[in-house]
């Protein structure tokens, strides 16, 4: 799609749209994403043994279904080093059950505050104002949940590992500075967490990508959209 213009690649992706789900209504659109994702030239994951040191394990490719073969691809890589010859004990203290991070909400769920940033922010030591303070409003994510990704023992030091452990800033405005900043408030809150400075927490690499002429569109591109559904 490299040498497609924005018409055209909405036009595609929408008359596929129509295939999957006639009743799909193209004005209801708020955002056009996409992403990047590792693929390899042998059409295939890499999952082997480096042809210069046999215990480096080479992971590599993994693209969709990635995730759902994530504990298959563990397993794997276990037995390609112990066959490397790498001594495994079984920690007796080990729990494969981890407490989760996320706190299910509702729709609308009272207690929850908002506000300009530093306004409703605990200072990392007040439990319940950690709970109640939301840092992401479109995935209504707080700071409490921030906090629990940060102190867990899998290192953090950008808003973009956040985002895929909580999933602030992958709402509808995809942390737009002009919005809510989430991005900001997260970066700030891993900085004290870590007692670092701020230009030290990465933050996204790029703005979000959109087809879209406007974050939101008005009557005339919905319609436009609409058109070339067909």
């Amino acid at each position: 799609m490299s040498d497609m213009s924005p018409a055209a690649i909405q036009h595609y992706i929408l008359s596929k749209c129509r295939e999957l789900v006639p009743y799909f209504d193209p004005k209801e659109t708020i955002h056009g994403f996409c992403g990047s994702r590792s693929k390899s030239s042998r059409g295939d994951w890499i999952i082997e043994p480096s042809a210069k040191n046999n215990k480096f394990i080479q992971v590599a490719g993994i693209d969709s279904p990635g995730l759902a073969g994530s504990p298959a691809i563990a397993i794997e890589v276990v037995k390609l080093l112990q066959n490397a010859g790498l001594s495994m004990t079984p920690d007796p203290h080990f729990n494969p059950n981890r407490a989760p991070i996320i706190t299910p909400k509702r729709r609308v769920q009272r207690g929850l505050k908002m506000g300009p940033p530093d306004k409703n922010d605990s200072l990392g030591k007040d439990e319940n104002m950690m709970a109640a303070n939301i840092v992401c409003k479109c995935e209504k994510v707080t700071e409490l949940e921030i906090v629990r990704a940060v102190r867990r023992s899998l290192p953090i030091d950008s808003s973009q590992s956040l985002r895929k452990r909580t999933r602030a800033g992958m709402g509808h405005c995809q942390g737009d500075p002009d919005n809510y900043d989430c991005e900001g408030r997260v970066r700030a809150i891993v900085a004290r967490e870590l007692n670092v400075p701020l230009d030290e927490i990465g933050g996204r690499p790029w703005p979000a990508t959109t087809t879209l002429t406007k974050r939101w569109i008005d009557q005339e591109e919905k319609e436009d959209l609409h058109k070339r559904m067909f």
